[in-house]
């Protein structure tokens, strides 16, 4: 076997997509549900193309800051009113989302050309840490604003997923405040940001966010930047702050339907509201349901150690 880091013949080592230190935080995420193949299965989803070396030695510590992050502000509920304040660094949470990024795609057998030997170089080195310029990411928090709680879809804290559909307009043409009518769009168009590569979308249950990889030679990146970061609600992370206040970037259909990313002006964010002042302010059995599913989540975790 070649190494997918350091291109040297070893034998290869399980490798987690996500990793091991980040499920260890969800031990009630014990079953693993994979769209591309069509496959649910107990085990971790995994590559064996990694040597002992680098998957223990010079990409670890990209594995212990992960943890250190989502443990410390994500493996709580939030709700839609909350202020989260986050404390970060740029370059590692470059690095967390790429190394993924990286995992998954060689999974799916896609092209991982990006990765040349500069990005892996970056990735196996502790002390490069100057960022990608090439590399954007963005990242909000995600809560169920919808009437439907998450016990009904599952242990879905964790997913992620290749070129999520960024929409350019609004779901909603009209909203009719006296009858409560909603108009659909029936001309919903997709954003297409030139000199794109590949773009990733990852949840870690509280928390989602965006990877953009541009080539390298674009002149066009700062321009989508701003149309991220003006057209979307996900906070910019910029390489020279180390804070940030989270906004809330899911609505009632794209928390379940995640692969999903709405304009900041989508309708679908007042219609929730609405909805929710017309049940009084608050989804009541909704909330119940969420507390049972809770105690349930610490059977499961007790009844499913992770090894």
């Amino acid at each position: 076997m070649i190494c997918a880091y350091c291109g040297k013949e070893a034998k290869g080592t399980k490798e987690h997509i996500i990793s091991c230190a980040i499920l260890d935080l969800f031990p009630e995420c014990y079953i693993t549900f994979d769209d591309a193949r069509d496959k649910i299965h107990l085990g971790d989803p995994m590559v064996k193309d990694v040597c002992a070396g680098c998957n223990n030695n010079k990409i670890s510590y990209i594995d212990s800051y992960a943890k250190g992050l989502i443990g410390k502000y994500f493996t709580k509920k939030y709700d839609e009113d909350d202020k989260l304040e986050i404390e970060y660094d740029y370059t590692m949470v470059q690095k967390m989302l790429l190394k993924y990024a990286f995992n998954d795609m060689r999974s799916r057998k896609d092209d991982c050309s990006f990765f040349d030997k500069e990005i892996l170089h970056y990735l196996m080195d502790v002390c490069d840490e100057i960022p990608k310029e090439n590399i954007t990411v963005l990242c909000g928090l995600a809560v169920n604003v919808s009437p439907a709680p998450d016990a009904i879809f599952g242990n879905l804290k964790l997913r992620w997923c290749k070129n999520p559909l960024f929409y350019s307009n609004s779901t909603i043409r009209h909203i009719n405040y006296e009858t409560g009518a909603i108009i659909l769009n029936e001309d919903v168009e997709k954003e297409d940001f030139p000199d794109l590569k590949f773009s990733y979308l990852f949840r870690f249950n509280s928390v989602q966010f965006l990877l953009m990889c541009w080539d390298k030679n674009s002149e066009k990146i700062d321009q989508n930047n701003i149309v991220l970061d003006c057209q979307y609600p996900y906070h910019l992370m910029k390489p020279n702050e180390n804070k940030a206040v989270l906004p809330l970037c899911t609505d009632e259909l794209n928390y379940h339907k995640f692969e999903h990313i709405h304009v900041r002006w989508d309708g679908l964010f007042e219609v929730g509201l609405m909805r929710k002042y017309a049940s009084g302010g608050s989804y009541i059995y909704k909330e119940h349901i969420e507390k049972e599913w809770q105690e349930e989540e610490k059977k499961i975790s007790e009844e499913h150690p992770r090894k």
